[in-house]
């Protein structure tokens, strides 16, 4: 688990859903999302976009049953850009090291995994 410093919680926009989302019936992965930080609440971080990792988007935020559970937390249904959304982060492989969906292959900005996400 990453340390509570490394923790950071944003208020952002999602701006852009590259691609399609796959399906998750044949492996689990996390899918990155760019979104526009509107306000950082706590933590650090300090540029106007971040790149945002999510386990199995198309299930609901609080709904994972697995291993993922504790870092899939939140409320929201489903992911729609121009949507604005409470993040809470940490650095994505901190966590995660297994299949990632990331459609940002030129952009070299970490990657975070949203470990809660609220409407």
């Amino acid at each position: 688990m990453a340390l509570a410093n490394d923790t950071i919680v944003l208020e952002a926009r999602l701006t852009e859903i590259p691609g399609k989302i796959p399906g998750n019936d044949l492996y689990n992965f996390v899918y990155v999302f760019k979104y526009k930080v509107l306000k950082v609440k706590s933590g650090k971080y300090n540029a106007k976009e971040i790149l945002v990792g999510v386990y199995n988007p198309k299930i609901p935020r609080g709904q994972v049953k697995d291993k993922m559970a504790a870092y899939s937390k939140g409320n929201l249904r489903a992911f729609r850009a121009n949507a604005k959304h409470e993040l809470t982060l940490v650095p994505l492989e901190s966590i995660w090291t297994e299949a990632v969906e990331d459609e940002y292959f030129d952009d070299d900005s970490p990657r975070f995994l949203a470990i809660e996400v609220k409407e």
